[in-house]
């Protein structure tokens, strides 16, 4: 409601429910097809990267405290308490859940001062997804979902490393570009199996809509924040 009362266009109505919410119903099919030929599809698809932003937005607003000795503990509550808040509003997807249960081993283990190996937490959120609904194997949402983060864990580091930048910003943008390529390695058949297309302009694209996906996700959870005591200001 806040959603359709704050934008008139059903454009972009359309477009903003499905990246806060996940809910892409009144998605058109000429927007899927823009996206998905464009390698932007998971920005709709409310995914690793939406609960990553929501854990940089409670990370930087809880700053202050989170260092101190039992304000780690608080944060950790916060912050695992915000996530999988998140995952229930947005319809607990596999690549919702997966991207929550892995902040969640993290973020735990930072607070016990205990380094997390991601690898674990990856397949404890496969064999969680797996023991609530052993079909969810079958599904392209999962499929996609862990052979591209197993793809950014073991690609990823080896493509970073074969460049070196000395300005914060080419730093960012490399390490931009090697996600992506190494999502794309891992999800490449998938991709082709299912959809028979090849998102060729993934590179760019990827460049503009994930900075693009921070600031549009911040500004979408303070709309939806003020618009039920400001609607002005939403």
């Amino acid at each position: 409601e806040i959603i359709n009362a704050s934008i008139s266009s059903k454009r972009e109505q359309a477009i903003v429910s499905a990246l806060l919410l996940g809910i892409k119903d009144h998605l058109n099919n000429e927007i899927k097809v823009a996206y998905s030929s464009a390698g932007a599809m998971h920005v709709l698809a409310v995914s690793g990267l939406h609960v990553g932003i929501m854990f940089l937005i409670i990370q930087m607003l809880c700053k202050p405290w989170k260092d101190h000795r039992y304000g780690r503990f608080a944060f950790m509550i916060l912050a695992v308490g915000c996530i999988w808040l998140y995952a229930l509003v947005t319809g607990f997807s596999p690549s919702v859940v997966r991207a929550s249960t892995m902040f969640s081993v993290v973020i735990i283990s930072n607070a016990f001062n205990k380094k997390a190996n991601v690898y674990n937490s990856l397949g404890i959120a496969a064999f969680l997804l797996i023991t609530l609904n052993p079909f969810v194997i079958h599904s392209v949402g999962f499929q996609l979902s862990f052979a591209a983060v197993f793809g950014i864990l073991m690609i990823h580091p080896i493509l970073y490393r074969k460049l070196h930048f000395h300005t914060r910003v080419a730093d960012y943008f490399w390490s931009i570009v090697c996600v992506s390529i190494a999502a794309q390695i891992a999800t490449f058949p998938l991709t082709l199996y299912y959809f028979h297309q090849f998102p060729t302009y993934f590179l760019v694209s990827n460049i503009v809509v994930i900075p693009a996906a921070f600031v549009m996700l911040s500004g979408g959870l303070l709309m939806l924040a003020l618009g039920a005591i400001a609607p002005g200001v939403a």
